[in-house]
């Protein structure tokens, strides 16, 4: 991926990037003791599309981002708190 997503926080001045989404998936994940495979099946998403995102290495769609929010049994409102 290249270094412009990574600059858009800077850039735009906001307040979270892929690669603050990614860690905060990550860490729900891991709370609710699930694997990364496990998650992927639930959210209905490719698990290489997954650890990408994880990764910070790929930007979620929001339809993408939706589906792993709603297979972390989560409401969107509060996956988005943390950033608050």
């Amino acid at each position: 991926m290249s270094s412009d997503v990574y600059s858009l926080k800077k850039d735009l001045g906001l307040k979270y990037d892929t690669k603050d989404i990614g860690r905060h998936i990550t860490k729900l994940r891991l709370q609710k003791k699930l694997s990364m495979h496990r998650l992927a099946y639930e959210a209905c998403v490719d698990a290489t599309v997954l650890m990408r995102i994880e990764k910070g290495e790929r930007v979620p769609m929001l339809d993408t981002l939706l589906k792993i929010i709603d297979g972390l049994k989560l409401l969107p409102a509060d996956f988005f708190k943390t950033f608050n």
